[in-house]
């Protein structure tokens, strides 16, 4: 006879005596273990409250399992209605039986994530506000327009007054946040109107000291071709201090269209941050150069710089050396001697530009000192970009250090360019010459991954990362540039073209390793087999809507691809915390 197994101690076998050991755990184990669960799924809360209402009501009629263990015959349309319908897991574990329920409710972890979307009455984030008690909260305000609105913002139909009424729904769902300041971690705001934004400006004027805030994120998404001028002037003025200019823990700050008292005495909080984004700010609402400087020198160890379509104010011949530097005709000043070097920023590792002006961008990039940059991102369109891509990839990007003075400020060699020190770069737009990129790719020798939109770009950006051959030396290999790419992401590339330039670089010995194409690019099923067989990753990715979308990380940067390889209430977050709370939109 076979010896008798005993499985009395497998974990994956249950007891004989019916007793559920989990629950036999102790109640503040159970609730580090939903804490854990619930982690990689918070961002994936339902948007709706409608359902909310259902899977969350106090009636434990809705358990998943009873008090009792059993469960209530269900049909096969309950069935497949409950799996079309995916609660998110803080939810989930609460209506499995009592004591679980108990568990969950008294852990205010699960529930410090809060959205405000769409309509009131936000009976959700309310339930959840309660449950977080004194945990750090990430709040969501999302009063954008859904995309299936008949209308747009451009429209000569359209008038803001429209949507006046919405103003109440902002100052209710800032009333309702307000008294949790003190306890904030994270805070995103998104409106497509900005009297909206200002109404919330306002109740963050009045809202007191924010302790415990790292993340604050404003973004306006009104449709406007204007950009010279601020399109409400009797709001441009503002009287208030976010937080009363207390935020010392803040390191992250997205402003999109959104701007605020720049000077130090207006923004004390602008201070001390790790990644600084600056988006479509009209002209004269921008920092001047010397407050965009003070923000960058109280923040030396920035990582992460974008701007687009923003920042500083004034053109090029204003920031002359000597020259009196003029914002706006009520707000002036002059440089000093210390501006006039070039301003270091030490830590700086990744910088996003985005539609500026040639003459600006050179102007701005002469100004600064970006020593431990590695990662760059552009999008730039409708003019010729030549002459920034060439001071790019010269060594006079890296002034002498005898021209570096002040706080903050690295010497060190003089020998290589800005390009000479990237190890990714992302390319959207960037009209130039083809002797100037290929002079930018020779620039380019530790850069290991790269991302280019040949749809917007000039065929040569993609024909140059084949060998070249040498004029005039018959069947010689010829120059290979970029030879240290490993990782190469491309949108306007089809699968034939691809295969080629896979095949190249294979023979010249310096193999890609990683490839990720636009799922919409013509790619055959033979091509997919192919380059499946000849690189060590495949992929594709989904390419956003537009070509607004610019990840400073430059290998996946597009919003959608989540394949990339781009809480203790007293600890301050890392940056893949920081990821966690919030998608980006940008």
């Amino acid at each position: 006879m076979a010896d008798v197994i005993d499985l009395s101690s497998n974990p994956y076998v249950a007891p004989k005596d019916g007793r559920c050991l989990i629950n036999e755990l102790p109640s503040e184990l159970l609730a580090h273990i939903f804490t854990l669960g619930w982690t990689p799924e918070r961002d994936e809360e339902p948007d709706s409250d409608e359902d909310f209402e259902d899977a969350d009501s106090d009636d434990d009629t809705y358990s998943s399992v009873s008090s009792e263990g059993s469960t209530p015959p269900r049909t096969e349309q309950e069935e497949a209605e409950d799996k079309e319908r995916r609660l998110p897991f803080n939810v989930l574990v609460s209506h499995v039986c009592a004591r679980w329920r108990a568990v969950a409710v008294e852990n205010p972890l699960l529930w410090a994530h809060v959205r405000f979307v769409g309509s009131p009455p936000y009976d959700r984030a309310k339930t959840y506000l309660e449950r977080a008690k004194a945990a750090p909260l990430a709040i969501t305000v999302d009063r954008t327009i859904d995309d299936a609105d008949d209308f747009s913002m451009s429209d000569d139909s359209y008038t803001p007054e429209d949507h006046d009424p919405d103003l109440a729904i902002i100052e209710g769902i800032m009333e309702l946040i307000v008294p949790h300041v003190a306890h904030w971690q994270a805070l995103q705001i998104m409106v497509s109107f900005y009297k909206h934004m200002h109404h919330a400006l306002e109740a963050l004027g009045a809202a007191g000291p924010a302790p415990l805030l790292e993340v604050l994120q404003l973004y306006h998404y009104e449709d406007t071709d204007e950009h010279l001028k601020f399109q409400f002037p009797e709001l441009r003025t503002q009287s208030f201090r976010l937080f009363g200019g207390v935020a010392p823990r803040l390191t992250h700050v997205a402003l999109w269209g959104v701007h605020v008292p720049w000077d130090r005495e207006g923004s004390p909080y602008l201070t001390g941050l790790t990644d600084l984004e600056l988006a479509y700010h009209a002209r004269d609402v921008r920092p001047s150069l010397a407050e965009f400087a003070r923000i960058l020198r109280d923040s030396p160890g920035l990582r992460t710089l974008t701007l687009c379509l923003s920042c500083p104010a004034g053109t090029p011949d204003e920031w002359a050396p000597g020259m009196p530097l003029t914002t706006t005709p009520q707000d002036a000043g002059t440089i000093d001697a210390d501006a006039l070097a070039p301003l270091a920023l030490p830590a700086l590792t990744d910088l996003v530009l985005a539609y500026l002006e040639p003459a600006y961008l050179l102007a701005l990039l002469q100004r600064l000192s970006l020593p431990a940059l590695t990662s760059l991102a552009l999008d730039l369109e409708d003019d010729d970009y030549s002459e920034v891509l060439a001071y790019l990839a010269s060594p006079r990007s890296r002034p002498p250090p005898s021209a570096l003075s002040g706080p903050g400020v690295a010497g060190g060699s003089t020998a290589r360019s800005l390009l000479a020190h990237l190890t990714a770069l992302k390319v959207a737009s960037m009209p130039a010459s083809e002797a100037g990129v290929r002079d930018a790719y020779r620039e380019l020798q530790a850069l290991t991954a790269l991302n280019l939109n040949a749809d917007f770009l000039d065929p040569y950006w993609v024909d140059l990362l084949f060998p070249q051959p040498a004029a005039g030396a018959g069947d010689a290999q010829g120059e290979l540039l970029l030879p240290r790419l490993e990782t190469l992401t491309t949108t306007g590339v089809d699968g034939t073209q691809m295969r080629e330039l896979v095949a190249a670089r294979e023979a010249r010995g310096a193999p890609l390793r990683t490839l990720l194409m636009n799922e919409e690019d013509d790619v055959g099923a033979a091509d997919e087999e192919w380059l499946g067989q000849h690189v060590e990753r495949f992929e594709y990715f989904e390419g956003s809507d537009t070509e607004d979308d610019i990840d400073p990380d430059g290998v996946e940067v597009f919003e959608d691809d989540e394949d990339g390889d781009w809480e203790d209430e007293d600890e301050e977050m890392d940056e893949d915390d920081i990821d966690d709370i919030f998608v980006m939109p940008f």
